[in-house]
């Protein structure tokens, strides 16, 4: 131990030690070419659709949609100018006993379709939550394209059941498209 020496000593030869030690073989260069490569999560989309709303006046409806507008995340020109790379994963949850086709439709502000995802959500034998998940990477000229979305139409397609029977205003169950976006950012600093 340093019985009898003054700790403030002590403190100063460590301190005069750590600091000549971090500062060797420093290259001070390197802070210019500086790049982050930061991943940003976030909900896109969420919609939830009860089983009797595909039904009107006793009558089954084979399509039923619902569009979001307004979206923002694109006109930040800090994304537009450095987002390379986009996942979108869509999960559907049905409980409802048919096989439903589901549309996303991304749209410009004149209403010109830039891109389309299409999948199905798997039937609930049932009335447990049967999930179906899928992704889309968007690169290049379909991320380009996803910049200039300011819209989306979400269509549920209901598909013939494979017993004959029909969806009504006492029907239960529902289906539910919620989505995440993962945004691959590259800043260079």
């Amino acid at each position: 131990m340093l019985k009898g020496k003054p700790i403030s000593i002590v403190c100063f030869f460590i301190s005069i030690l750590a600091i000549t030690s971090c500062v060797k073989d420093v290259d001070f260069e390197q802070a210019e070419n500086l790049t982050l490569t930061p991943v940003v999560a976030s909900s896109v989309v969420y919609t939830d659709v009860e089983a009797s709303r595909f039904s009107e006046n006793g009558m089954e409806l084979e399509v039923v949609r619902d569009s979001i507008t307004n979206i923002e995340i694109f006109t930040e020109q800090f994304v537009m100018d450095n987002l390379v790379r986009t996942e979108l994963i869509l999960e559907t949850t049905n409980t409802i006993n048919r096989t439903f086709g589901l549309q996303v439709d991304f749209l410009d502000d004149s209403e010109t379709l830039l891109d389309t995802l299409t999948f199905e959500a798997q039937p609930s034998a049932d009335g447990n939550e049967v999930i179906t998940e899928t992704t889309e990477v968007y690169e290049n000229e379909r991320l380009e394209a996803l910049k200039q979305t300011t819209k989306m139409v979400i269509t549920l397609m209901l598909f013939p059941s494979t017993d004959g029977s029909t969806l009504n205003e006492n029907s239960t169950g529902r289906i539910i498209l919620k989505s995440k976006g993962l945004f691959y950012l590259n800043v260079s600093l």
